[in-house]
């Protein structure tokens, strides 16, 4: 099988003939031993099934829907939007692309304050939204029905069929026939594992919701040596703010330490007055450059094909636009009958937001290489990798210089 060049090294390309029906094994087992589902019901025929429905999966069904398309979007969870695991900040600039109401926004910010361990601190125009995303969630897959998608709840993908792909639900097992597969469904995709896609490069992350006693219209960044290869932070949203942290994978057993002495800080600074704590969340996000997300009749949207910054693990946004082109190369794709044409959704995608998302993991690469050198400026480190500080553009102007 010929081999093909990517990002500096060889993958295989993608087997795009599918595993027969007959001969399909269930990632599940009984004692110790895989075995096979029991097929009982044929769901109807798609043009496009869509597994993962967050902003990623639903932009991608509301595109492909209003292309005259024939979706089917699944998710495994009982209820869409829950749990939430997002710090909720998103730019002003997703407006002009998501479908969502005002009841989605908790506040407007208007500036981000980055602050660093010498005391100094510095702030940027930021126009963003706090989100309620368990809403946000909620009316993109709305807009997304009221297009003409229809959609499976506490449905999981299992795996793959000569004909689309095999679903469970309750104690069923289903072949849902489909022309094109979109994997929308997080970080750990399922999706990404039936290509072999390789396992994500990420950043651990554990989020408190609690008590706000005030308002404020920005967003604090807090850099401090401990917090390694990430950031800490506090994002108001009304009565109520997002306190949390990111770290690299090998410090994960120390992160609850970690975020009680950042409260601590917090109390010493004046921050908050107290810790009253009413929610607790926690998740992973990929930080790598950009990688192959077209698969045969497969595309990977979101935080399945890694499109989250790999410096500020923003995800939400290129998930919208993503999920969007997606979608739209998707049904198009269908209208033409040449699966060829899908080549043209990774084009997009590299064309609007793959430079960014390249640069960003050249400088995380950067600052995690750096980040516990004996003699280094930390503070210099983190004016040069960080969005919030000029620093961080001059590489990428010398190299367009340099181009």
């Amino acid at each position: 099988m010929a081999e093909r060049a990517q990002g500096g090294r060889k993958t295989r390309p993608y087997n795009t003939r599918f595993m027969d029906t007959n001969n399909l094994v269930a990632s599940g087992s009984q004692g110790g031993r895989k075995t096979r589902p029991h097929i009982t019901v044929r769901a109807e025929t798609y043009d496009i099934a869509i597994v993962g429905a967050g902003p990623a999966g639903s932009s991608a069904a509301q595109a492909a829907a209003q292309r005259g398309a024939k979706v089917l979007l699944i998710d495994r969870r009982q209820r869409i939007g829950v749990p939430v695991r997002c710090a909720e900040l998103v730019p002003q600039w997703i407006s002009r692309y998501a479908d969502f109401s005002s009841r989605c926004v908790l506040q407007t910010v208007e500036t981000m304050v980055t602050h660093l361990p010498d005391g100094t601190s510095v702030e940027m125009r930021g126009p963003g939204y706090m989100l309620d995303r368990s809403l946000f969630d909620k009316e993109l897959v709305a807009s997304a029905i009221l297009s003409g998608a229809k959609i499976f709840t506490e449905t999981k993908a299992i795996g793959l069929s000569s004909e689309g792909i095999i679903v469970e639900r309750g104690s069923k097992h289903q072949i849902v026939k489909a022309k094109v597969i979109i994997g929308g469904d997080g970080v750990h995709s399922t999706v990404a594992r039936w290509v072999e896609f390789p396992r994500a490069k990420t950043i651990v992350a554990l989020q408190y919701e609690v008590v706000n006693p005030g308002p404020q219209n920005h967003v604090d960044i807090f850099f401090h040596e401990e917090y390694e290869g990430g950031y800490a932070w506090f994002f108001p949203k009304g009565r109520t703010a997002n306190v949390g942290m990111g770290v690299i994978p090998a410090k994960t057993s120390l992160l609850s330490k970690l975020m009680d002495n950042f409260f601590h800080r917090l109390l010493d600074a004046k921050k908050l007055p107290g810790i009253d704590i009413i929610g607790k969340t926690s998740g992973s996000i990929p930080c790598e450059k950009p990688r192959q997300t077209v698969f045969g009749n497969i595309l990977l949207v979101g935080d399945a094909a890694g499109h989250a910054h790999p410096i500020t693990g923003g995800g939400i946004f290129n998930a919208v636009i993503g999920g969007q082109i997606a979608g739209r190369i998707a049904a198009e794709t269908v209208e033409r009958g040449d699966l060829r044409y899908l080549e043209n959704y990774e084009i997009e995608w590299r064309e609007i937001f793959g430079k960014t998302l390249t640069y960003a993991a050249q400088k995380r690469h950067f600052l995690e290489e750096n980040w516990t050198k004996p003699g280094i400026d930390f503070v210099d480190l983190i004016r040069r990798t960080w969005v919030g500080f000029k620093e961080y553009y001059e590489d990428r102007r010398e190299s367009a210089l340099q181009g």
